[in-house]
This record gives structure tokens, sequence and C-alpha cells, in this order.
């Protein structure tokens, strides 16, 4: 088991007795995980301002949290914290035992954990207290609204609006994070956007598009989200799935066309079904053509 897979397990026992008892002992912690303080510290650093230590070493949910969570505050805790791909949410969560659990992830980037873990509590508290928060990004200083901190197939993204547009920013590229004394009010169609994406392509202004899809591979698509914000809207009499998109930019959506070759057919608008064929066509052209070029070469040399 990963180091990851390891604190995740940790952090669940925490906030798993945390709302169970409303306490955490260090001492019993450090007992029962065989840490450091070090490492515990880290561990309690991710609940951010969700506990406070009462100066005997025990730490306490503060009363703002001391309530019972509903599932869907679980959720939401479970998610912030990167722990929704791991961890089912549902009530088990409250239950400590884990030893059923197997857990298997994806590789994690070390920058974007390291990233994490150093600035958690300014992003939990951004994001919490509406603050403009400014960093270096890419070499340009930005200035943006924080909406939410998003994994992505293990990747972390900061999701904000700077001057007006929805961007992701990847944690493992912000230098020099700092909360500003200025605060924004959020727009609940901005932060539905960010609850829901699940693409790196960042926007608001997206296409929708159909795919058809044959009835041979309609099994992968049925058992989980291929495609971006994917939604099935009917299965044909003959097997075909019929699935809705939306994509930000044909990069989004082409390559994974090329992939599907040639079981995936968009229906609406025929328009870019016609400009995906073209591109293939031009794309299949150039490597014949580099191909020959090779071969040309091959010959000469002979």
């Amino acid at each position: 088991m990963s180091g990851h897979e390891v604190m995740v397990q940790r952090i669940t026992v925490i906030i798993s007795a945390l709302y169970q008892h409303g306490y955490v002992s260090r001492q019993k912690l450090l007992d029962e995980f065989n840490i450091s303080e070090r490492t515990l510290y880290r561990d309690l650093n991710r609940l951010g301002d969700r506990i406070i230590h009462d100066g005997n070493g025990i730490y306490r949910l503060s009363p703002a949290y001391a309530r019972p969570q509903t599932l869907k505050e679980l959720q939401n805790l479970i998610g912030l914290l990167g722990m929704e791909e791991l961890i089912p949410a549902n009530k088990l969560i409250l239950k400590p035992d884990l030893s059923s659990l197997s857990i298997r992830s994806l590789p994690g980037d070390p920058d974007a954990k390291r990233a994490l873990e150093n600035n958690f509590s300014l992003f939990d508290k951004a994001i919490r207290q509406n603050n403009i928060c400014e960093f270096h990004y890419k070499s340009t200083l930005r200035t943006v609204a924080p909406y939410q901190l998003i994994n992505i197939k293990g990747v972390w993204y900061l999701g904000a609006v700077e001057n007006g547009n929805v961007k992701g920013y990847q944690l493992s590229k912000i230098r020099w994070l700092n909360l500003r004394t200025e605060h924004f009010t959020p727009e609940p169609h901005i932060a539905k956007y960010f609850a829901e994406e699940d693409d790196v392509w960042f926007s608001l202004d997206k296409q929708t598009v159909q795919i058809k899809i044959a009835a041979e591979v309609s099994y992968y698509f049925q058992r989980r989200s291929v495609l971006p914000a994917q939604k099935i809207i009917r299965q044909e009499p003959n097997g075909d799935l019929i699935v809705q998109t939306e994509m930000a930019h044909e990069n989004q959506l082409f390559p994974l066309l090329r992939y599907w070759f040639p079981n995936l057919t968009i229906i609406s608008p025929v328009s870019l079904q016609h400009h995906f064929i073209q591109k293939l066509s031009q794309q299949m052209a150039e490597m014949e053509s580099q191909s020959n070029g090779t071969h040309l070469d091959h010959t000469e040399q002979e």
C-alpha cells in the first residue's frame, strides 16, 4: 500500500473518531498509527480549522463543526481532502474499522502533494471564507476568486475565477500563495460548475454533442463515464447507445474519438463529425507521407 493510501486511512480514522467521540488524543493516535509527531501534525493540519487543540494533547471539533454531520457534509469533506475515489462516502464512514478495504489509487503528483500539504489550510480558508487570493503561476502573478480544490485523475487543481473566466490551476505549479483581505461573493452557477466538473478543460462555454456508440463497445460506456460530462440518453433496439457529452475544445473530444474509431460517431452536430473525419483523413495522409519518406530513405541507404 502506498504512503498516500496509508495517510488516507489515518485521516479517515481520525475523522471517524472526531464525529463519534468529539475529540482525539494525540498520544493515542501516535501509539495507534506508530508514526512521528511531525507526520501526525501534518495529518491534523489537513483538517484546517475544523479542529482545535485544548493544550493537553487533545484535539476537538471546532464549535462550527461539532454538530452531527449530514451525509452530504461528510461527502464534501471527503472530496475536499481528495479521498472521494478511495473511500465510499456513506454512513460506513462513521465506523473506523477499515480492515475490509483494499485501496488502489492512481499515482499522485509528488509536487502537488507537497503543495497541498504546505498550503491546505490557506486553500481551505480562502474557499470557505471567500478570500481573494494571489499566487505566481507559470511566471505570472494571478489574482483569483477560489471556489474548489479538485482532484482529477490523481492531479490536484484549484478551480477559480480569474478576470471573469473559470480556470483550473495545477497545484504543483502554484507558487507564493497569499490570501488578500478582499472578499468575493460566490456565484451559484459557478460553484455548481466546479462541483460537477470532471475534466481538466475548464470552461463555462461548452458545446453539447451527441454521440452514437456501437453496441459492441457500449458496455464500457455504461460501466463508467468515458466521455467528459457523459450522460446516457437512450439505448437503441440494436444495442447502440446514444450519449450526450460536452466539450470546451475539439482537442478534448477528438483524441477519444480516434481511440474508439470507428465505434463512435457524432450525430449532433453533424458538421462536427464531418470536421473530425476531415482531420482524421489529414492525419492519416501525413502519417502515410512520413512512412513513405522513411521507406525512401532506407532504400537510398541500401
